[in-house]
């Protein structure tokens, strides 16, 4: 959702820091408490008696760099990271959606390491292979980044719901000045750009199944927000692209 955070700083030296400090541990643990099951499944599915391995590529060892290094912009800049908020209008039924792919997400982590060690649905074309690992990585990088500067954006009120939150306003600055959805894009990139590190053939489907997804939601958001804040948000769509600047 396009909305924003209206973030309080609280003045005096000694009450700020203890809030920053505590905002910061608070940040770190649900990073951690969101990122371990994910980490702990891609490993298993690569096999932890060879793990030595699983880094030697360079471009799955650069996915675990990019990974640790969002997962650490994101503690220092205090994003929030409670997406199942479901704020005061949910539209529709969306639980059931989200949980399958939350479902689908768990199984492919673990999937997709396991079959690249074992040569499962991979591309096995040793003159190009690599090149596609590092598109993958690629998509990865800017994927991911555009995940955490719109989390930095929306803060408290980013929900995987369509829905709306209580004093939300319509954001307009930083990545969103440009694009509408960035992490709908995000979507978009970074599971494609997993696949194709792991070398899967599976690439292209989760890209069409994230894409079926994507533009399923997109239309309902958009009529909400409409609803919501009027011309206000017709203004904002005319001088946006849903997806990407100058083209979607």
């Amino acid at each position: 959702m396009s909305l924003r955070y209206e973030g309080k700083f609280i003045t005096g030296t000694a009450t700020s820091h203890r809030t920053g400090d505590g905002s910061m541990f608070r940040s770190a643990f649900i990073m951690v408490a969101q990122l371990l099951p994910g980490v702990v499944l891609v490993l298993y599915g690569w096999g932890f008696a060879d793990l030595a391995a699983f880094f030697i590529n360079p471009a799955r060892a650069g996915l675990a760099a990019v990974v640790f290094l969002a997962a650490v912009s994101a503690v220092v800049w205090r994003v929030e990271l409670h997406p199942m908020r479901r704020g005061s209008m949910p539209v529709g039924k969306q639980s059931l959606q989200l949980g399958i792919l939350l479902l689908v997400s768990l199984f492919l982590l673990w999937f997709l390491p396991f079959a690249d060690r074992r040569k499962i649905l991979t591309f096995q074309q040793r003159h190009w292979q690599n090149y596609l690992r590092y598109a993958g990585l690629l998509l990865c990088c800017v994927g991911i980044m555009t995940r955490v500067l719109a989390l930095k954006a929306l803060g408290k009120y980013f929900s995987a719901y369509v829905t709306l939150q209580p004093n939300h306003r319509l954001v307009q600055e930083g990545i969103y000045g440009r694009i509408r959805h960035p992490l709908y894009l995000s979507l978009l990139m970074a599971p494609t750009g997993i696949a194709l590190v792991f070398d899967s053939w599976l690439a292209l489907p989760i890209l069409v199944l994230s894409a079926i997804f994507v533009f399923d939601r997109i239309p309902r958001e958009e009529r909400l927000l409409a609803a919501h804040f009027g011309r206000e948000f017709e203004a904002y769509q005319r001088r946006t692209r849903k997806l990407i600047p100058y083209a979607l």
